[in-house]
């Protein structure tokens, strides 16, 4: 899949599996490591990011649901 996100008002092109997850597209494809990994079971928050505003936890979230996108976190 090929995918365009915008995180912190930055744009980002990638070819990925669609069933990745966020956080790992955040950390490990774009080297964007202030997201953190935490239990990796949606327990513990440590791995929250902004999407549309709303609060989600990157480690359970598929790429594809952040296509087209705005997401924030610090």
């Amino acid at each position: 899949m090929y995918a365009k996100l915008n995180i912190n008002y930055k744009e980002y092109s990638l070819d990925i599996d669609p069933s990745t997850p966020l956080l790992w597209v955040l950390r490990d494809h774009l080297n964007l490591v202030g997201t953190k990994y935490g239990c990796g079971v949606a327990a513990c928050g440590a791995c929250v990011v902004h999407m549309d505003g709303e609060a989600v936890r990157s480690c359970v979230t598929k790429i594809q649901r952040a296509v087209g996108k705005k997401i924030d976190f610090p």
